[in-house]
């Protein structure tokens, strides 16, 4: 799902923070704080993707703040995260940016720039596990160009299993968000929103259906501007070939996206297991078992070929009673 506003009983995304303005020189940053009014560590991550250096992470400063501190207290590391570390983001024992668990080095340096933020390691092993199984080495060295991205767990995601946002908060740096133990495909669909979004090789209805500048930024005021039916069409669009492209790259997901609950005159489950055999050209006799993962070109060519003929094409998914991902 991407750039939805999906609210708990306080009106925000299960644990987003707000944030708080700190005046230091001559400049004001904008600043997430959590409801103790700590910066949260995937906040961290972000601002340190968007203005650090990857190499700060085998060199031991000798000034190392404390995992949690107020907007006041890291506001020199905010500025210019070289002058020091902070305890487990940006020091060597570092498990937001631990990639011990992946086994190809080319994908292993790829993840290294990606931050996943949670509190089970096994699930931030799995996480890393499912990325490196379902894109290319190529694929990962894109989406962890120019900042990367950065995963981040919670409990609880609304009425949806992740979001995807480009920005948000004032951070530049795109933030996906999941539910814990989310399936594969629920991982893959929001990092498939955001290769849709910044890989440049990309054409027509392969890349984001959203308006962007040359670099990757949506352009806000054309889209704000647009009819609510353009608008429809584009959330349409974005989410449909999201769901299609993730099918190809994953195996059969025990709980396929809410989605395929809008498709007419059959069971969900069933058009799932359908549009799995349609992208991939599989003979439909073959048991599901045997269709294959693809990903890199291949995954891209599938789609481009299939996309028009599945059910999730033919469908209506603007729907307020489906759960979505």
């Amino acid at each position: 799902m991407i750039f939805s506003k999906t609210k708990n009983k306080n009106g925000n995304i299960d644990g987003m923070s707000k944030t708080v303005s700190v005046r230091h020189g001559a400049k004001t940053y904008r600043i997430p704080v959590d409801e103790r009014g700590i910066v949260p560590s995937w906040a961290l991550a972000q601002r340190f993707q968007e203005i650090g250096y990857i190499r700060d992470l085998d060199e031991e400063s000798s000034v190392v703040l404390p995992a949690e501190c107020t907007p006041k207290e890291l506001i020199e590391w905010w500025i210019d995260p070289s002058k020091c570390d902070i305890m487990g983001l940006d020091t060597m024992d570092s498990r937001i940016y631990d990639v011990s668990g992946v086994k190809e080095p080319s994908k292993k340096a790829a993840q290294r720039k990606i931050a996943i933020v949670t509190a089970d390691p096994n699930e931030q092993k799995r996480i890393r596990r499912v990325l490196s199984e379902s894109f290319t080495a190529e694929e990962l060295n894109t989406m962890a160009s120019n900042g990367s991205f950065v995963i981040r767990t919670v409990p609880n995601c609304g009425d949806a299993t992740g979001c995807y946002y480009r920005r948000q908060n004032g951070m530049e740096i795109p933030l996906i968000v999941i539910e814990n133990n989310t399936t594969p495909d629920g991982i893959v669909h929001e990092v498939v929103h955001h290769a849709r979004a910044v890989d440049s090789s990309r054409k027509g209805k392969m890349k984001t259906a959203y308006p962007s500048d040359k670099k990757g930024k949506v352009r806000t005021r054309i889209y704000s501007s647009l009819s609510r039916k353009k608008k429809e069409k584009i959330l349409e669009d974005e989410e449909k070939l999201t769901v299609a492209e993730t099918i190809v790259r994953t195996g059969t997901d025990p709980n396929q996206s809410g989605y395929y609950d809008t498709v007419k005159n059959k069971s969900s489950r069933t058009a799932y297991l359908e549009d799995r055999h349609i992208i991939t050209d599989t003979p439909p006799m073959l048991p599901d078992s045997a269709v294959p993962r693809l990903k890199g070109k291949a995954a891209i060519r599938a789609v481009q070929k299939g996309y028009d003929f599945t059910n999730i094409a033919r469908t209506e998914i603007l729907s307020r009673d489906v759960k979505k991902r």
